[in-house]
């Protein structure tokens, strides 16, 4: 189940502790930006970019995204060894957020040789080490959360070359029947697989090619969403849902008015899409869904990455394309934008 945690701001140490779970890696050569609310230092949107693509526009858009937070303030924190390269993105983000009426409360230079607070007029290196040992660091070990080392342990690992091979195969063979016989049992196999009764390759490539009928497509999303009738996601399948089945089910992810957490079934349907990427690290379908729920959950470095490799897969896929605007804007999933504005 996804957890919003909300965060009290009580130091830049608290801030640097969070910063890697909250966008799930330890960065490097990056800029992150941290709202922080009223007096209270509640924090809020947290924004990641590559401190090569820190130019006037990008600042400006994140400083647009941090005051649209209700940003009283924010922490800026440049991750880099070069540090002309964080003074210049610092000024250039510092700009931005003072034409947006938001206070840059602290600016944070962290290298591996510690980190160092940029509006001090003696610079001390202070250690990594009251970082990473920090009561907040403890906090989120506690529940569980572990950041990856780095943004390419976001994704799934890819099976062997063996897997894959067999996964191909069963994946070319489904796709040599018709397109009835295709979809007929792909619920049947999704619900199944879901439940942990059938697996392996040639599950995994037969689901692949499942997935690319639309309709298929769109009955495994409507699985995910909490509330939605199992008789709407088998005409789903079929081809007969109402027009309003899958518009329902993307507001329940995305509406603040109606949007739900993910629940149970987002999180074993996440488990076997990674088992099918992994099989067919090709299918721009089952990368979709994938960065679809990692977006859900609120990991959207995750989603981002998964809908760049789906549109590796095919450039024009309409649901990836879509998905990606929505996260490369930085919108928040519709639970988090609804519970934030209920506090």
């Amino acid at each position: 189940m996804a957890q919003q945690i909300t965060l009290r701001a009580r130091s830049v140490v608290d801030v640097l502790a969070y910063i890697p779970y909250r966008i799930g890696y330890a960065p490097t050569e990056s800029l992150v930006i941290v709202a922080r609310r009223s007096s209270t230092g509640t924090v809020g949107l947290v924004a990641r970019v590559d401190l090569s693509d820190v130019k006037p526009e990008t600042a400006d858009m994140l400083a647009v995204h941090i005051a649209n937070d209700r940003a009283a303030s924010a922490v800026v924190a440049l991750y880099t060894e070069d540090r002309q390269e964080a003074d210049r993105a610092l000024a250039s983000m510092t700009e931005a957020l003072h034409g947006q009426a938001v206070d840059v409360h602290d600016a944070v230079h962290v290298s591996t040789a510690g980190y160092v607070d940029m509006h001090a007029a003696l610079a001390v290196v202070r250690p990594l080490s009251d970082v990473t040992t920090s009561v907040l660091a403890a906090e989120m070990v506690a529940l569980g959360v572990a950041p990856a080392s780095d943004r390419a342990g976001l994704l799934p690992a890819e099976a062997s070359p063996e897997a894959q091979a067999t996964a191909r195969r069963a994946a070319e063979k489904h796709a040599a029947k018709n397109v009835d016989e295709q979809t007929t049992h792909a619920l049947a196999t999704w619900r199944l697989a879901l439940t942990g009764l059938v697996d392996g390759p040639g599950i995994y490539g037969e689901l692949a090619q499942m997935l690319t009928h639309t309709k298929v497509r769109d009955a495994a999303l409507l699985s995910m969403v909490p509330g939605i009738d199992p008789d709407t996601v088998t005409q789903t399948a079929a081809g007969n849902a109402p027009d309003d089945a899958t518009g329902g089910a993307i507001a329940a992810i995305f509406n603040p008015k109606v949007g739900q957490r993910p629940g149970e079934t987002s999180d074993t349907a996440r488990d076997l899409l990674t088992q099918i990427v992994a099989h067919v690290p090709t299918s721009a379908p089952a990368w979709t869904l994938w960065g679809l729920v990692a977006w859900w959950h609120g990991n959207a470095p995750a989603a981002a990455d998964a809908l760049a490799r789906a549109l590796e897969a095919d450039e024009t896929y309409r649901l990836a394309l879509l998905l990606n605007s929505a996260v490369q804007f930085g919108m928040p999933p519709g639970w988090v934008v609804r519970e934030r504005d209920t506090k």
